[in-house]
């Protein structure tokens, strides 16, 4: 058997998320079919992620199992070509036997886009959160730190009570401006359903004044989900990278 990585990105506004569902369009759903069409060998998509309905990637790392021999740059071209556009896989190699994709992984980063804007566009509702307020830079710096290292991040996490535990370790944000557009970068080593957005939803929160910093910090001890509201929309987030 071999062990095909590949490495992809997608506009995940056109899917119902990376795993499969029956009858409606996923990540997963696409790769497996493209792959069983074109090496008559059907194989499973293990992804290093399970991002959410309308979440896009620039960095998706897939494994597929297969003795299918066809060559990596022959397969890659085929699956692009069938893939359509929304899904474009941008690299392709064997790896080792253990490797996978998501328990390999030493970080993973993901990024939340925010537009600051006069008026809510159409054009860019599925890839950012267009915001018309201004956000107080200083009151998100303070914010940043409150988000680093081992913690409970339960009030996060759209069901907490399906995870074993529900610390997870984030090693580094940053939030910066650039041209009208917000950058809120987040990196660690594994995230529940929902942190991140729920992470952009309190910088939103926080940058609007509507809370303190340590309103934030005092989630991690009350664990109450109620504080934050809905997360974030899913159209602003996107899975970067996994570094191994």
């Amino acid at each position: 058997m071999r062990n095909i990585k590949l490495t992809l990105e997608y506009d995940g506004s056109a899917f119902f998320g990376y795993q499969f569902q029956p009858h409606v369009p996923t990540i997963q759903g696409a790769l497996e079919e493209s792959f069983k069409r074109i090496t008559k060998c059907p194989a499973r998509a293990v992804g290093a992620g399970r991002t959410d309905t309308g979440v896009h990637a620039v960095g998706q790392v897939v494994l597929f199992k297969t003795d299918s021999m066809i060559p990596c740059d022959r397969l890659v071209q085929s699956m692009n070509a069938r893939l359509g556009g929304a899904v474009v896989i941008t690299s392709c190699e064997e790896t080792e036997d253990d490797f996978h994709p998501c328990f390999s992984a030493k970080l993973k980063h993901y990024r939340y886009l925010f537009k600051f804007v006069d008026k809510p566009s159409p054009f860019l509702r599925n890839y950012f959160w267009q915001v018309t307020e201004s956000f107080d830079l200083k009151k998100i710096e303070a914010l940043l730190p409150v988000f680093v290292g081992n913690l409970d991040y339960a009030a996060f996490a759209k069901s907490p009570q399906q995870y074993e535990t529900t610390f997870r370790e984030v090693t580094e944000v940053s939030f910066n401006i650039k041209d009208g557009t917000g950058f809120f970068d987040v990196w660690g080593k594994g995230f529940m359903h929902n942190m991140v957005r729920n992470m952009a939803k309190a910088v939103y929160l926080v940058g609007c004044g509507e809370l303190l910093p340590t309103d934030v910090e005092n989630l991690f001890e009350s664990r109450d989900r109620r504080v934050l509201g809905a997360p974030a929309p899913p159209g602003g987030l996107y899975m970067m990278q996994v570094i191994y």
